[in-house]
């Protein structure tokens, strides 16, 4: 990663004051992108906000959203019905999904994927429109994976966290990295914390008790090894929370609690899975801590 101290100048047009997230998320993008930022228009940045503070989803309202996300081409050129047949759900499923991610309708979803193309969202001069939309990913990686929190999971996780005797923590590869800087932050809160990256996660995983919490980082949750050694722990008793980028797996389905990030699907065409972008963990590793800290001192997430 380049140095931040690259980062230069930002000048923001038609600024949301009241929307101090959105500039905090843009100096955090920025930073990671490494890079001299001249121009930042925030041109109906509204519409990026959302989702933000969406419903909980139910499984077939998740599966539809993804694959309105997923499909975003076939959908500014279909009508509601005939994207409720290729997705397979009824048009009501489609309506009710995107009201609870703050959109008016169908009509108003395909209205924000126009804008949302728009080359003046965030652009860096003097690059190319390619080198600009993986600019434009990492900004879209944090708003989607935000668009995905859920109040009640959040609240769950914090305390479990909270109770929890012990924390294992779990990940392998690029997550590994991840993996300490959340273990030495939740010892700095003053948590007990192990970390297994390698084949002794699973031996590990056989010694935890029902007051034990494992903490898998998967971006793509189909480690085979991460998903066993959740197993092992989930069958003694102890809670297993994962934090990844792909809901359709094992380690989902073995897991008491999820947090779900966005993985751009730019970067899957052209990276291979190890230069993938990290930002979607980074950024759930960081907000959960987050909540959890205001729940330490607070005793709550809530308003």
């Amino acid at each position: 990663m380049h140095s931040p101290s690259l980062f230069n100048v930002i000048k923001i047009l038609e600024p949301v004051e009241t929307k101090t997230i959105l500039n905090q998320l843009l100096l955090y993008i920025i930073k990671r992108a490494g890079t001299n930022i001249l121009v930042i228009s925030c041109y109906n940045m509204t519409i990026s906000y959302k989702g933000l503070n969406m419903e909980k989803l139910s499984e077939t309202e998740l599966y539809t959203w993804h694959f309105l996300e997923d499909n975003r081409a076939k959908v500014q050129l279909s009508s509601i019905t005939e994207c409720a047949e290729l997705s397979h759900v009824s048009t009501a499923t489609i309506v009710r999904t995107l009201k609870k991610q703050g959109y008016d309708g169908y009509s108003d979803y395909k209205n924000s994927l126009k804008h949302s193309g728009n080359p003046s969202l965030l652009r860096v001069n003097g690059l190319s429109d390619e080198a600009n939309a993986f600019i434009y990913r990492n900004l879209e990686e944090v708003l989607r994976t935000i668009s995905l929190l859920d109040v009640d999971n959040l609240t769950q996780i914090v305390k479990r966290i909270d109770k929890a005797e012990q924390i294992v923590l779990v990940a392998r590869d690029s997550g590994e990295d991840i993996g300490d800087d959340l273990m030495h932050r939740l010892q700095s809160a003053g948590k007990i914390v192990v970390s297994r990256y390698y084949d002794n996660m699973e031996e590990y995983a056989k010694k935890m008790t029902t007051s034990d919490l494992m903490l898998a980082l998967s971006f793509t949750g189909k480690e085979t090894i991460i998903a066993n050694a959740a197993k092992k722990a989930k069958n003694r008793g102890a809670t297993v929370i994962s934090l990844i980028c792909d809901y359709n797996n094992e380690l989902s389905d073995v897991s008491d609690l999820i947090l779900l990030g966005y993985k751009s699907k730019l970067e899957k065409d052209v990276f291979n899975e190890d230069e993938e972008s990290s930002i979607p963990l980074e950024l759930l590793c960081r907000i959960m801590m987050d909540m959890y800290m205001i729940y330490k001192e607070k005793g709550t997430i809530r308003d």
